[in-house]
């Protein structure tokens, strides 16, 4: 896999939803996401929203299973190599910038026109609830030793004609690894919904 830094202009970046159209001109002919679940292998790739200031160029943090190429419009500031090797026992730092949500039945998915499922996802808002949702997605690849919540203000976007809403958190915190496998799919996969928003990154380092 790589990690590489990426600024993207402010007039590309000012709406959410077009910071991942804009990473896929680093990765020409590749297959766009097809997964219907977490637990399938991620195709593309994942990022992290480093900064996003108003007026300023957006500053990502992108995770790849292959190298990026330059882009038109794009400063690719950097890129290395990454091989996540956890280990049983091991203890790691970790950061996940993600947007924790439930799934129920939509009581009123008769009322709204075009909709076909009878699921939707709902946020959830409270810090305990969101940590109650970390524990469960991290239970199988380790244990939670330390962790704090980090809440941001909603992300509003724009998706052609239609306004939409998300409610992302931070997690830092120290995780002991349970099952080195596990823990190796999530580095690759990424954890939780929104990850075209810069959600679902999980970044370790050894402490």
């Amino acid at each position: 896999m790589f990690l590489s830094r990426v600024e993207i202009p402010w007039d590309a970046a000012r709406n959410p939803y077009n910071l991942h159209r804009q990473l896929w001109h680093l990765f020409p002919g590749e297959d766009r996401e097809s997964r219907s679940s977490d637990d399938e292998t991620r195709q593309g790739f994942l990022f992290r929203i480093e900064e996003n200031a108003t007026g300023r160029p957006a500053r990502l943090l992108v995770q790849s299973r292959r190298a990026p190429t330059r882009a038109n419009g794009l400063l690719l500031v950097g890129t290395r190599e990454i091989t996540p090797c956890p280990s049983a026992g091991q203890r790691l730092a970790f950061v996940l910038t993600a947007n924790p949500v439930k799934t129920i039945v939509d009581a009123q998915r008769d009322a709204k026109p075009g909709k076909q499922s009878e699921k939707c996802r709902v946020p959830f808002i409270k810090e305990e609830e969101q940590r109650q949702w970390l524990l469960r997605k991290l239970g199988e690849a380790g244990e939670v030793e330390a962790v704090s919540v980090l809440p941001h203000a909603p992300v509003y976007f724009h998706k052609g004609s239609r306004a939409g809403k998300l409610v992302t958190a931070t997690f830092e915190g120290v995780l002991r690894v349970r099952d080195p496998d596990r823990l190796a799919a999530l580095l690759a996969n990424g954890i939780g919904p929104a990850k075209a928003f810069g959600c679902g990154l999980l970044l370790v380092r050894r402490i």
